[in-house]
């Protein structure tokens, strides 16, 4: 087994970002016709490259990062009522590092937001970035706020203020 330098510890967080990005981009862009749980399979396993084994510590963190979030993707996106919605767009949020920065699915009732864990800090950051991000991308912020945790699965409404 090859030596992981000390380097990789914190670069998997930049490479995962980098490859949810490009699925969210590509399964938005799909026809919600086309859409559906293989779909979504198809664009992770494409993308996949994106997310190479020597970016993690081990390949056990490997596995299990890209099986949650597999999965998690599944169950936020894979679902028929979910296909059917529109995303208006996808935004980058945050202004720090890219590895920290949210990824926003702007539909017209809600806006979706992806985090790796429940934090409050992050919550906090999410709610206080959205509106101001949504009035930039399309004029107006939508109230509710849906906070997609990759690692757990959960997720949790936040109500937004106009």
């Amino acid at each position: 087994m090859m030596p992981i330098h000390h380097e990789t510890l914190d670069v998997w967080p930049y490479a995962l970002r980098r490859f949810l990005r490009s699925v969210l981009q590509a399964y938005c862009d799909t026809v919600p016709s086309l859409r559906s749980p293989l779909c979504l399979l198809r664009l992770i396993d494409q993308h996949r490259s994106l997310l190479p084994l020597s970016m993690f510590p081990t390949p056990l963190h490997y596995g299990l990062v890209l099986a949650k979030v597999t999965d998690h993707l599944l169950q936020f996106f894979g679902s028929r009522e979910e296909a059917s919605c529109k995303p208006l767009l996808l935004v980058d949020g945050g202004l720090g590092p890219e590895a920290e920065r949210e990824l926003y699915i702007v539909y017209r009732d809600r806006v979706r937001v992806l985090l790796w864990c429940e934090e409050e800090e992050a919550i906090g950051r999410c709610k206080a970035t959205a509106p101001s991000l949504c009035r930039q991308a399309i004029g107006r912020c939508p109230n509710e706020l849906e906070c997609c945790f990759l690692w757990t699965g959960g997720r949790r409404i936040e109500w937004l203020s106009a």
